[in-house]
């Protein structure tokens, strides 16, 4: 039998106070991606990896991506 992914994002928003608007404007994403991800609708997986990332490197989320500023000439 395989493993089942069920979000806590729900809960984490919840516990801070937010509604999942507040959580879309703060990531600049629509309320519908946030409604997906608390309903396990979309992201799950995505996220499960990034936790299996995380583990594999023993590092945080934000080690994984750099930014870089865009020059333009």
């Amino acid at each position: 039998m395989g493993e089942i992914y069920v979000s806590r994002i729900a809960k984490l928003r919840e516990a801070k106070n937010m509604t999942q608007r507040q959580v879309a404007e703060s990531l600049g994403c629509d309320v519908s991606t946030v409604r997906n991800w608390e309903k396990n609708r979309d992201g799950v997986k995505m996220f499960v990896r990034v936790a299996k990332l995380c583990k594999l490197f023993d590092c945080d989320p934000s080690e994984l991506y750099e930014v870089v500023d865009l020059v333009e000439d």
